[in-house]
């Protein structure tokens, strides 16, 4: 889809946003990102080597769905293997960690937020680096909560590992 074509569906629920009574109907707009950010937030999956998570991984369809609801809320996945061209840019990094290689044996995925490397090699700025990454770690936690998945602490660098959606005894938005 082209890039007008973009900005015409985005005016459009824009200017009908606010004036219907009605919620809008997303299905153009879903569509869109079904094609194009949430797969490619999906395609950016990789393993602990930086080789893209195979089909067959069992925790494939968890990483793919952290992947996709972080993307909605308006993150931007990370290239976490340090040969990938793209890895300088930072964002949040998801890696997929089997149960056997978690101390705890829960097994998930790992999320953590990685600073630009402006910020992370800039040995000037240690301080605001490290402040960055707290930050943002700690956003990133309240924000996968938010958005409805089991997250706990993960070592001592400030991660993260999802290991599930909440279960609820009522249905969110009741």
């Amino acid at each position: 889809m082209s890039q007008d074509r973009f900005r015409q569906i985005r005016r459009g629920f824009a200017d009908t946003a606010s004036q219907d009574e009605e919620p809008p109907d997303l299905g153009q707009l879903r569509a869109l990102a079904e094609r194009e950010e949430l797969a490619d937030a999906a395609g950016r999956l990789a393993d602990a080597y930086g080789r893209p998570l195979r089909d067959d991984d069992p925790l494939k369809p968890l990483a793919t769905d952290a992947a996709r609801a972080l993307t909605e809320a308006g993150f931007t996945l990370h290239h976490c293997a340090p040969h990938h061209p793209l890895y300088r840019l930072g964002g949040v990094c998801l890696l997929p960690v089997a149960p056997g290689h978690d101390p705890d044996g829960r097994g998930g995925v790992v999320v953590s937020w990685t600073t630009h490397n402006l910020l992370s090699l800039d040995w000037g700025r240690w301080v605001e680096y490290q402040g960055t990454q707290a930050v943002m770690n700690g956003a990133l936690s309240e924000a996968l909560h938010g958005l409805g998945f089991q997250v706990s602490p993960f070592g001592v660098g400030g991660a993260w590992i999802v290991t599930g959606r909440k279960r609820y005894e009522w249905e969110p938005g009741e």
